[in-house]
């Protein structure tokens, strides 16, 4: 809880990326009674000539409630639909990610951790990795990640009601993301190991299937292909060597650098797998399969990304770990996730494709050449890109941005967002509300919510 109120403190006021866009108009066209057409430009021509979202449907779904408050919203407050839609929807993803970051701790209690240790496992994951930049994002990374944490802490309880539990999320992974499709075989194939009987064990490679077969029709409606799932995913075994190298230690897009509390996770491991040797096997597995399968897609470090986002479902796995490290072990986790906090907070009031708009415009572009680029690494020019921001913000009129018009879904053009102050207080001008009253409200959500997690810390003897 104490997470998801300091996310929702710095909630931007936009959704900025085609991606975001397009599961945000699917949400509004359920609501407005046009069933899963997307505008033009947002998707692909499907069977019945109309445009379907090429991107994935359930956290859609998810934001459906949320986009419907919008709606009833902008008719009371005069606003446009869209823009408070982007605004609304985009409130799930600090939840979520609180979520996952209390599953984190869920997962290392289960793997042996104390009280206190499990709890700054959970803060490593959600303050001192890409999870906070993405949690102000409508990308569905968060929701896979949400989902996967879930899964593993309920299937290692090996209790056959919660690993049916684990068969659902098993379900919603690949509803939430393709690629989710990896979860359920893990899970049943660590419950064959731990020598569960079958027709418990095979419940979560079942819930696969059965999201798979959901999936299917829902391609089978929109393009007349259930195998057709709208984006081109291009996988080329020359690209591995550059993928699992980048997507770990590149500049440009590596987990060291982005997310450095995971470096410790090789240390916990040895300490799990001593005693959890299947635990630790498992999450290794679901860590070292979304590594291999995205190394494996030409599309790697995805586009103008901050970090490796692809790898964010795996991060509440190898989180947990860090739950069981001790000594020095301890006090270099709170220094990395420190240095991760540091390295992504710029983002908190930023877009971050700021500084990729910037190379963008001196004809540089988003391929693996510039993954081992330091003089171009975002974790570099984070900080001064947020504050050209700022600068920007200065000198421009927020309430310009409640007469702009766009036929996308997304709130606020990229000319635009690259050049505002990136949380919601800032735009309250063009409701009508000062800026000051948004900026206490969002200092009291970020002193309540840091007072939560402090609180929730317990003492060495709760363990």
């Amino acid at each position: 809880m104490g997470v998801a109120l300091v996310l929702l403190a710095f909630l931007p006021p936009g959704i900025n990326s085609i991606d975001g866009g397009s599961m945000l108009a699917v949400a509004e066209s359920l609501v407005s009674g046009h069933g899963f057409t997307v505008p033009e430009g947002l998707g692909s021509v499907g069977r019945d000539g109309q445009v379907y979202s090429n991107w994935y449907p359930l956290l859609s779904l998810v934001a459906v409630p949320l986009v419907f408050f919008a709606r009833v919203a902008s008719r009371v407050a005069h606003l446009p639909f869209s823009y408070l839609a982007a605004m609304c929807a985009l409130t799930v993803q600090g939840p979520l990610t609180g979520v996952a970051g209390g599953t984190t701790a869920l997962l290392s209690l289960r793997l042996g951790s104390t009280v206190r240790d499990a709890w700054q496992a959970a803060l490593s994951f959600a303050l001192g990795t890409v999870a906070l930049v993405y949690a102000r994002t409508f990308f569905a990374e968060p929701l896979l990640a949400c989902v996967t944490a879930l899964a593993l802490w309920l299937t290692f309880s090996i209790d056959p009601k919660k690993i049916a539990g684990a068969a659902g999320m098993a379900t919603l992974a690949v509803l939430a993301k393709p690629t989710g499709v990896l979860v359920g075989p893990i899970l049943t194939a660590y419950l064959i190991a731990k020598r569960t009987v079958w027709r418990i064990a095979i419940l979560p490679v079942c819930g696969t299937a059965v999201g798979f077969l959901f999936y299917a029709a829902y391609n089978e409606m929109r393009f007349g292909n259930p195998l057709r799932f709208g984006q081109a995913w291009i996988f080329d075994f020359a690209a591995i060597p550059s993928g699992l190298a980048g997507l770990v230690a590149s500049p440009g897009w590596g987990l060291v650098w982005y997310c450095p509390p995971v470096i410790l996770a090789a240390w916990g491991w040895r300490r799990v797998a001593r005693a959890n040797r299947w635990e630790a096997a498992t999450i290794a597995a679901v860590f070292g399969a979304f590594l291999l399968l995205h190394s494996f897609y030409e599309n790697w470090y995805a586009g103008w990304a901050w970090g490796p986002r692809y790898l964010l479902p795996a991060l509440p796995g190898m989180c947990a770990l860090t739950g069981l490290l001790s000594g020095k072990g301890r006090k270099a986790l709170l220094v990395l996730t420190a240095a991760g906090f540091l390295v992504n907070a710029p983002t908190l009031f930023s877009f971050y494709q700021r500084h990729y708009n910037e190379l963008r415009e001196q004809g540089v572009t988003a391929d693996r050449g510039m993954a081992w680029s330091f003089e171009r690494a975002p974790f570099l020019h984070g900080w001064p890109a947020a504050i050209r921001v700022a600068e920007d913000a200065s000198r421009m009129d927020a309430k310009e941005l409640g007469a702009e018009r766009t036929a996308r879904s997304q709130s606020i053009s990229e000319s635009r967002a690259l050049r505002i102050v990136a949380v919601w207080w800032w735009v309250l001008p063009v409701a009508g509300i000062s800026r000051w009253v948004g900026v206490v409200v969002a200092t009291l959500m970020t002193g309540l919510g840091a007072r939560m997690m402090l609180k929730s810390a317990p003492v060495e003897s709760a363990g």
